[in-house]
């Protein structure tokens, strides 16, 4: 897997799940876009999570981690563990793992140091410029996030974009008691009923290939997101593939101190593939 394959993944990941909402009164009497709305505008939390990949090209690839996000910045910080392909173990390793910093605060800006980055330095940090990326991807992800103020957090927003919520079931989560909903993310919809993102995201769908794809999402007695788990299918030209992500949030509220690595640790992508 090289670097090239891997920022595509990791891009197109990104891409899918940067979405947002102007919170319009269409989404504002769904339950699910209600809750989305008031978590994230928490000022920060935990997150736990794990996600599956499953590409045409590359294989299954499994993530699992934690991190922590600050809304009033617009940081965070996420650590994973990854679990390749078989053939793919000889070069990246058994259980790579891969540590990440979000930086919201003056474009979209991801730094990441792992095995998995043939070629970069023992103990750097790889700069990824997502909004560069994206536009060359034909993707306007800045005009998409800077539309709602968002913070790195973005698969919250997802659920803005909720269609057909209906109570399925209630549990603990975390020792919360929770509602859980089942609903659809339609961004064909938000695409419609949103004209100022209607051009970005009409050309995100191009992009992915997905249009609606099912979630589900546990909600608290304060209306507050505590576990999403989505599940897309992607057909793009360079190959088919599905995702499913489970996410948990938690500590709302915690105190987030977080900062990009100091520069003699970074190396931008682009010095590295060539631009």
């Amino acid at each position: 897997m090289g670097p090239r394959r891997l920022l595509s993944l990791l891009c197109l990941a990104v891409c899918v799940t940067a979405l947002v909402g102007c919170g319009g009164d269409t989404f504002a009497l769904d339950p699910v876009a209600s809750a989305a709305s008031k978590t994230a505008a928490t000022e920060s939390s935990r997150v736990a999570f794990s996600m599956t990949v499953t590409s045409s090209t590359v294989g299954t690839v499994t993530m699992s981690g934690r991190g922590i996000f600050d809304g009033r910045s617009k940081t965070g910080w996420m650590n994973a563990t990854v679990n390749v392909p078989p053939q793919a173990r000889a070069q990246l390793g058994a259980n790579p793992k891969m540590e990440m910093i979000f930086d919201g605060s003056d474009g979209i800006v991801m730094y990441m140091r792992s095995s998995m980055l043939p070629g970069v330095p023992a103990n750097s940090w790889v700069k990824m410029d997502l909004e560069k990326l994206a536009k060359e991807q034909g993707v306007d992800l800045g005009s998409l996030m800077n539309a709602n103020q968002a913070d790195p957090n973005q698969t919250i927003k997802m659920c803005l974009a909720s269609s057909g919520a209906r109570v399925s079931g209630s549990e603990y989560v975390r020792g919360v008691q929770t509602t859980r909903y089942a609903f659809r993310v339609d961004l064909d919809r938000l695409a419609k009923e949103n004209k100022d993102l209607r051009e970005a995201l009409d050309k995100m769908i191009q992009v992915s290939g997905v249009d609606a794809f099912p979630a589900e999402a546990w909600i608290d007695k304060q209306g507050r997101i505590r576990r999403l788990k989505i599940g897309m299918t992607m057909h793009t030209s360079q190959a088919n593939g599905t995702i499913t992500m489970v996410e948990e949030f938690y500590d709302f509220g915690v105190r987030a101190t977080i900062f990009p690595p100091p520069d003699d640790q970074v190396v931008d992508l682009s010095d590295l593939i060539g631009g």
